[in-house]
């Protein structure tokens, strides 16, 4: 049961931030330019943990499901991966 509850809980807080970029990037002045900056920002705090992740004892793999989630959902895309690591070990 909690396994169930916790993936729920998972998915309905992705679910959550999905909605709230989504809305920042809808309500935003320049809309392409918020979300180029958003997916840079995403895509360098997922390189840098790569390379420097050993510190922290979470260093993720560069792959297309990573890639995706840091430039779609940016710096909390990653962070959320980090959080992902340590609540799923």
């Amino acid at each position: 049961m909690t396994e169930f509850l916790t993936a729920h809980i998972y998915a309905l807080f992705w679910a959550l931030l999905v909605l709230c970029l989504a809305w920042f990037y809808l309500h935003h002045q320049k809309r392409i330019r918020a979300f180029l900056l958003g997916g840079a920002s995403g895509l360098l705090s997922l390189l840098l943990l790569h390379l420097f992740g050993d510190a922290v004892g979470f260093a993720p793999s560069l792959n297309v499901v990573n890639l995706t989630v840091s430039v779609l959902l940016g710096v909390p895309g990653t962070g959320l991966l980090a959080a992902a690591h340590y609540f799923a070990a």
